[in-house]
């Protein structure tokens, strides 16, 4: 009824106004002198019939499409959780090679070295050690792009799956002239909308960098710039930092200053990780606690990297701050926000660009 209702309002306004004394001409723009009401009521009627259409046939293929968007949102929240359980599952590893005689030892003969030349070789070999074991910069990168990629397949084949039900509704459809965008100028048009909501809005920079992610042509690189912006917020919670101590939090900055390969927000993720390990190997290594304290800090540290993620900021734990712990749940530029908002303005997107070419007429 959206379509009816809006055209219902056009047609009563240029009816009223032709009755009211208007000249023919002056109620429909375009018509010459001689057009009388017959001609208003066949332009109408014709403008009716499509706006049924439009309410009929493609409101509900939009709406079944927004619902598999949704379930592709889901989908791709649920494998980013598959894949940090899969980091957890690898911290047991990395304690037990960190506590190994091997281990030990390498690190006892590195250690005189590395802090006369301070050229950072413990930092190095735990960081191999971390990367073997739970992630590196890459398998990180790729982890979550690789998600975020699916995510865009999917709304891909939804979205196209849709415009071709459209087109086979129009050819039974009595509504000459009536023609869809060719597939590619559809979507071209689609991402100039949602980019036209983003700033009418005031989208984050995550949603808009995803919104032209899953509109654009590019895969991967567009891919790992989302996953960087994702990450520019990860910021290790209070507890690390108290319970691993200074030691820990030197450790970390100077194996995420590194940066690796990739370097910004993904190195320093990665570096942080690996950072901790050092840390904890400086203050708490000869002692019994280490193996725990180890194992423990992970695995929070993971738990944080997971709040990044999908709701874009560390979760609060006993160790954080009530002011703080209400803060960083109030953050909401993770996934879990931003993947159900691109859906959103992708649905009010099919809409707006089916009304302007079947309603209004825009391909007649």
């Amino acid at each position: 009824m959206i379509a009816l209702i809006t055209l219902g309002l056009f047609v009563s306004s240029s009816l009223d106004r032709y009755r009211s004394g208007a000249s023919p001409s002056e109620a429909l723009p375009g018509q010459d002198g001689h057009s009388n009401v017959e001609s208003l009521n066949q332009q109408s009627a014709r403008q009716v019939a499509r706006a049924r259409f439009y309410d009929t046939e493609v409101i509900p293929l939009i709406a079944k499409v927004d619902a598999e968007n949704r379930a592709a949102a889901d989908r791709c929240l649920r494998r980013i959780d598959r894949v940090l359980k899969g980091y957890h599952d690898g911290v047991e590893l990395f304690v037990d090679d960190m506590t190994s005689i091997s281990t030990r030892l390498g690190v006892l003969k590195r250690m005189p070295g590395g802090w006369w030349a301070s050229d950072g070789r413990v930092e190095s070999y735990v960081k191999t050690k971390f990367e073997k074991h739970l992630f590196s910069e890459q398998q990180l990168v790729d982890d979550i792009s690789g998600t975020l990629i699916q995510f865009r397949d999917d709304i891909d084949a939804n979205q196209r799956r849709m415009l071709i039900q459209v087109q086979a509704a129009l050819t039974t459809a009595d509504l000459p002239g009536v023609r869809l965008d060719h597939p590619k100028d559809f979507f071209q048009e689609l991402s100039t909308q949602l980019g036209s909501y983003a700033a009418d809005q005031g989208m984050t920079s995550v949603e808009s960098m995803l919104g032209a992610f899953v509109l654009g042509e590019v895969g991967a690189l567009a891919a790992r710039s989302v996953v960087g912006g994702l990450l520019v917020r990860f910021a290790p919670s209070l507890a690390i930092s108290s319970a691993a101590g200074a030691s820990a939090t030197v450790g970390a900055t100077a194996t995420g200053a590194g940066g690796g390969s990739f370097g910004g927000p993904v190195g320093a993720v990665v570096g942080f990780g690996a950072g901790l390990a050092v840390g904890l190997v400086i203050d708490w290594w000869m002692t019994e606690r280490f193996e725990a304290e180890l194992s423990g800090q992970l695995h929070l540290y993971l738990d944080d990297l997971q709040a990044t993620l999908i709701s874009g900021g560390t979760p609060a734990n006993e160790s954080t701050t009530p002011h703080q712990g209400d803060l960083i749940r109030s953050d909401g530029s993770g996934l879990e926000t931003a993947l159900p908002k691109i859906c959103v303005q992708l649905r009010e997107a099919y809409r707006d660009r089916f009304f302007n070419q079947i309603v209004d007429g825009e391909s007649l």
